[in-house]
């Protein structure tokens, strides 16, 4: 526990640009120390052993420490220009203030060393200009570095988050398909058909209509968004056939505005918390299983039910594979967090809402 807290503290501590920062200057650090060492004392830095140590580990100390500065500011100016629009402004200004503190510190040395006398140095103009112009090139190289590595994260993160997107998709789509397509069902299904047949043709048409539409809107759903619009009109196809097989046993409640309706979610959304709520709870006339989906502010959505859980013998493998699947959708869609909260008679699910234009029609 102590190791932990430890690297937790050093980690809030150190200024981080990217991921791969220590790498970068435990590879270009020495190479800078290299060099400046080489422009400053000449061939006496690779010939005199005492002066390439002493030399190498006080610029290096110094470089190190400034390394860190540097870093504070490239990660400011990133909070202050988070947008990729404002990568060449972000590098202008980082070049400028680093080209800056490397004149400094380059002075420092020359000047100190100087000074103080340190390894019997003495002052050299010409190759005090050198170090300064090879400053300016490390800057410009290591800020181009650190920007393309920043750069390269962000894609990399992109495509994984892309990647458990699309699967997220595929298996909104599978959880869609299974509740509706598995045996089990399409017997009920076909039963509650075939009884319609018998008593009223005329309800046996609606029920084979809204049934048709229903699988039409599994097998069709590929789009990130739909409106909330479509999904209520697919709700209701769906209730429908839960209505026929259920009877007075389930209860669809909605109270949506219609600025609401114009608003986008992923498809599917609804039918999988829906299904989600009538698998994991008992369903009969004398004690009904009420969902009630409602407005909430201007972009959230709130449904709600009540809860009566079924007696199960341990715990049912995937039966919230639905809810777990929306929440996964909408933290990598919008970055926003669907809210549950679950008393021992209630259930409340908080889903936002998100602004863009419709990319499915419901038919």
């Amino acid at each position: 526990m102590t190791v932990n807290t430890h690297s937790t503290l050093l980690r809030l501590s150190l200024p981080q640009y990217t991921r791969k920062d220590l790498w970068i200057f435990a590879a270009v650090v020495p190479v800078i120390v290299l060099v400046y060492n080489s422009l400053i004392f000449g061939n006496r830095y690779f010939s005199e052993g005492r002066v390439f140590v002493w030399a190498s580990l006080s610029t290096l100390l110094i470089i190190s420490g400034f390394w860190f500065l540097f870093t504070r500011i490239a990660v400011l100016l990133r909070y202050r220009f988070p947008h990729d629009n404002d990568l060449m402004k972000r590098m202008v200004i980082s070049i400028f203030l680093f080209i800056l503190i490397n004149a400094l510190i380059v002075t420092i040395l020359f000047w100190g060393y100087d000074y103080f006398h340190f390894l019997n140095y003495e002052l050299n103009q010409v190759r005090y200009q050198w170090t300064l112009l090879s400053a300016a090139i490390f800057n410009v190289f290591v800020t181009i570095l650190h920007e393309g590595v920043d750069s390269f994260d962000k894609w990399k993160k992109t495509m994984l988050e892309t990647q458990q997107l699309k699967k997220e998709y595929l298996q909104s789509r599978l959880l869609g398909l299974k509740s509706q397509m598995n045996p089990h069902f399409l017997f009920n299904s076909l039963n509650s058909l075939s009884s319609l047949i018998g008593e009223d043709t005329q309800a046996a048409e609606k029920f084979l209509d809204e049934m048709s539409k229903v699988y039409r809107y599994l097998l069709r759903s590929d789009d990130k968004f739909v409106t909330l619009d479509t999904e209520l009109q697919f709700l209701d196809s769906y209730s429908f056939l839960l209505k026929v097989r259920y009877g007075d046993g389930i209860h669809i409640n909605r109270h949506i505005t219609a600025a609401q309706r114009k608003l986008m979610m992923p498809p599917l959304t609804l039918q999988l918390l829906v299904e989600n709520t009538f698998t994991n709870n008992t369903i009969s006339k004398e004690s009904p299983l009420v969902i009630t989906i409602s407005s909430l502010g201007e972009q959230w959505m709130q449904i709600q039910h009540n809860v009566q859980p079924k007696i199960r013998i341990g715990i049912q493998e995937g039966e919230d594979l639905g809810l777990e699947n929306v929440v996964n959708k909408y933290r990598l869609l919008s970055g926003q967090a669907v809210t549950i909260r679950q008393t021992e008679k209630q259930r409340v699910i908080h889903i936002p809402l998100i602004d863009g234009e419709e990319t499915l029609a419901y038919e």
